[in-house]
């Protein structure tokens, strides 16, 4: 588990979210899915010197979708039934990537909503890249697939890391009061 970073705080965002939208814009190319994201959704930011934004997520509740008869209830056999929290955004500035930050910003929020949730979930791009951060450094497992996720809604093709991105990797992590560990 990493340790706390000095002088960082978080904040849920309630006001004004929308200001924040060009700081999320990183997290995803389709402008009306970001900011249906942030309109709808729980947004959190890590802050540095109580002002400064250095990594932000918005998180939503699906458990609707995995309930019985659920949009994605047959895709997660083990997702079925349990309240489900989804990191829908995660973003963190240029000057602070590859530092930790987003690793610590997702970490305090599976602190934070551990209790309310069963598991979260984060879709990503399939790429080794965002395997190594999200098994490797904050503990998510692979569950299912978005198949096309990536084909639809965006105005050209999302290359990163040079991959097409095509379907949307799902990885889990159940939160230590659902009984299946925290990882």
């Amino acid at each position: 588990m990493m340790s706390a970073m000095p002088n960082l705080l978080l904040r849920r965002i309630r006001v004004a979210k929308e200001r924040f939208v060009p700081f999320l814009r990183p997290a995803d190319d389709n402008e009306s899915l970001l900011r249906r994201h942030v309109r709808e959704g729980e947004l959190y930011g890590l802050f540095r010197n109580k002002r400064e934004p250095v990594s932000m997520a918005v998180v939503a509740d699906v458990s609707a979708s995995f309930a019985a008869g659920g949009r994605e209830a047959g895709l997660a056999p083990a997702l079925e039934g349990l309240r489900v929290c989804e990191c829908a955004l995660l973003a963190t500035a240029p000057a602070f990537r590859g530092q930790g930050y987003g690793a610590q910003l997702l970490m305090r929020l599976c602190g934070l909503y551990d209790g309310a949730y069963d598991a979260m979930i984060v879709g990503t791009g399939e790429t080794p890249r965002m395997r190594r951060f999200y098994e490797g450094r904050c503990g998510f497992r692979p569950c299912f697939r978005r198949a096309d996720f990536f084909m639809g809604g965006y105005p050209q093709p999302l290359i990163e890391d040079g991959v097409q991105l095509r379907d949307m990797l799902v990885f889990c992590r159940f939160l230590r009061s659902q009984g299946g560990g925290g990882a």
